[in-house]
Formats: C-alpha cells, structure tokens, sequence
C-alpha cells in the first residue's frame, strides 16, 4: 500500500471512530432525555438493538458524505486550517441531514428539545472528529519535508467539481443506459447471431492512481483474435473485425457496455482513454509525462480521442497524449461538456474506428 492510501485509510479509521463515539453519547443522552425512567445507561447500550445499528450504519453515511465532498482524495495536501473548515461544513451539512431523518421522528415536550439535540450532536461529531484529523494532519505536515512530494497530490480538479462530475457521470450514464437499451438489446442478438463467441469482450486496463480495472466493450472482432502474451494494437484494415464489428466501431457502438465502467467509478464519461500495462511501459519509457493522466480517472471519450482519434501504435499514442496532456492540465465541467459535444458530432459522422 503506498504513502497515499496508506494516510487516506487512516482518515477513514478516524473519522469513523470519531462518528461512533459520538453517536454512542449522542444516543444515550437522548434515550435517557426522553424520559425513560430507571434507565441506565449501560441499559441502553446493551439492551437497544438501535444503538448497535446506529454505531455502524451513522458513521458509514458519514464517510460517504466525507467521500463525495473530496476529503479523502489529497491527504499530503491539507493543513490545519482548511481540516477546520472542511469539518465545520461537513458536520453542519451532516447534521442536518441526520435531524429530519432520526431526531424528527422522536417525541419531545418542547422544540427546544430540538436544538438541544442539534446543537449537543454538532458539538460531539465536530469535537471528536475534529480532534482526530488534527493530531493526524500535524504528524502528516511533520513528515513531508518537500514540496516536489506534495505536488504529487495536487488535484486537477476541486473536491465540489470532483463531486459533480461524478454525480454527472452516474446520472448521464443511467440515462444513456435507459434510452438506448433497444439498441443494446439489438446490437446484443445482432453479435450473437453473426459470430461465434461471447456478446461481451473484456480486457484489464489501467486507471486512476495506477490502479487495473477491467474494460467491457461489445465484441467487435472474431474470437480469440489476440494472443494473449502479445497483446497487440488494432488497425484501418484489420482482418481480425467482423463486418458488423466495423460498424460498430465506426459508430462507436462498440463502446457501450463502457457505461458499465462509469456506474461502477472505473471510468469517467470525460478522461484520457485507458491503456494496458504493456503499452504504458513502452511510452512510458519514450514519454515520461505519461505518468500524469494516470492522476485522473480515465474516460468513455477524451480530448485525445476528440483531436486525434484511435492510435495504432505506441508512436501515435504519444502523439495523441499531448491533447490529453492539454485537457488535463486544463480540466473543467465546461470542458467535459465541449468534449461531449464533440464526440456526438464524431459519433453520427461514423469517424470511429
């Protein structure tokens, strides 16, 4: 596990711990509030099937609502300040959400039970996990003793943007899914019928971080049309597709199972088109720079794809790298959205391959 995750993970531990401890004192405090007579609280713990739910279920949907909001994704490059804030407006948004979904249900004498309530919930979750990030940032701050190292963290996009794009590609995608199903269900019988071999074709790419994923595309050539200790790069004229198989990467069809990947996080609808390993170590090795669009998530479509279209060869994917060098150094949601804009106009021109 490298530095990254490693300093990541212990996030997550603490702010999951710091949001159990709270909720415990949290829950037992309002049980014995509501007037449960000769209720201790050592009653409440072992006895409430609800506070062992809580001490799980609240401190998971506190760390989806860290993860969406970014926290987790730049660990070297946070600061005492900014844990401050950052925690404030999380704990004020989370707790919010957490009164209309729990505390409003409960039955009270007077609504400033309520605020009580608000107010005592806020103060626990912000001091504890507060105090769990800051011991945690410090010992980060203490360690890094360059800045080349935190450059390595740096984030092409702001946490609020990261959470859009997602929430955009998680939405576009069901969408696209939803309305173009007839022609998925077509494209599926239409494969199974012409050619031998399974509908679907998989291959293992790389990702974000570095991290291999695995890439579903509706199979457009014969089976087994490559050898699997020589992975090799497909061409204008390549005798391995099947005719309907041309067709479909003409039209990028071929494509879609990738909406798949997008659901699962694996791909972006918008970021440098994923390679395999082999290949990623040939331009690697001619191209340093390389290593930069693995600090994204990689896409459906991409500024590369756009500009330059299919590579095939590894000189052809350094040249296309510089446009996906360009859109990453340049990232945007307006960007993502001129890019898919492009890439309709490249789809019903037929200028896939």
């Amino acid at each position: 596990m490298n530095k990254k995750k490693l300093h990541a993970n212990l996030y997550v531990g603490i702010d999951f711990l710091s949001a159990a401890l709270a909720w415990m004192l949290f829950f037992i405090h309002r049980t014995l509030k509501m007037g449960q007579e000769g209720v201790g609280a050592l009653d409440v713990v072992w006895s409430d099937v609800r506070f062992y739910q809580g001490l799980i279920i609240i401190p998971l949907g506190w760390l989806f609502l860290y993860s969406t909001y970014g926290y987790y994704r730049k660990p070297f490059a946070k600061t005492l300040f900014t844990d401050f804030t950052q925690t404030l407006s999380q704990t004020f948004f989370g707790v919010i959400v957490l009164f209309f979904i729990v505390i409003l249900d409960d039955y009270v004498e007077s609504y400033n039970w309520y605020y009580n309530y608000v107010f005592m919930l806020f103060v626990l979750h912000f001091g504890f996990t507060l105090f769990g990030r800051l011991v945690h940032t410090y010992f980060i701050q203490k360690q890094v003793q360059n800045k080349e190292f935190l450059l390595l963290d740096e984030d092409p996009l702001p946490a609020w943007q990261n959470f859009l794009k997602r929430m955009g590609d998680i939405v576009l995608s069901i969408i696209m899914m939803i309305l173009l199903s007839p022609l998925i269900l077509f494209v599926t019988w239409k494969i199974k019928r012409d050619s031998k071999g399974s509908v679907f074709y998989s291959q293992e790419r790389v990702g974000l971080d570095e991290k291999p994923f695995m890439m579903y595309k509706f199979r457009s050539m014969v089976e087994n049309a490559e050898n699997a200790d020589q992975p090799m790069l497909s061409s204008d004229d390549d005798e391995r597709v099947t005719p309907f198989g041309r067709f479909m990467r003409k039209y990028r069809v071929d494509e879609l199972p990738q909406l798949w990947n997008v659901l699962k996080g694996d791909m972006s609808l918008v970021g440098p088109r994923p390679e395999r390993q082999f290949f990623i170590d040939q331009i690697v090795e001619k191209a340093p720079k390389y290593k930069r669009l693995l600090r994204v998530k990689p896409g459906v479509t991409s500024w590369g794809e756009v500009k330059y279209g299919y590579a095939s060869s590894v000189e052809e994917m350094i040249e296309r790298m510089a446009f996906d060098l360009q859109y990453v150094n340049n990232m945007s949601l307006s960007n993502d959205v001129k890019i898919l804009f492009y890439t309709v106009g490249t789809v019903l021109k037929g200028e896939g391959k």
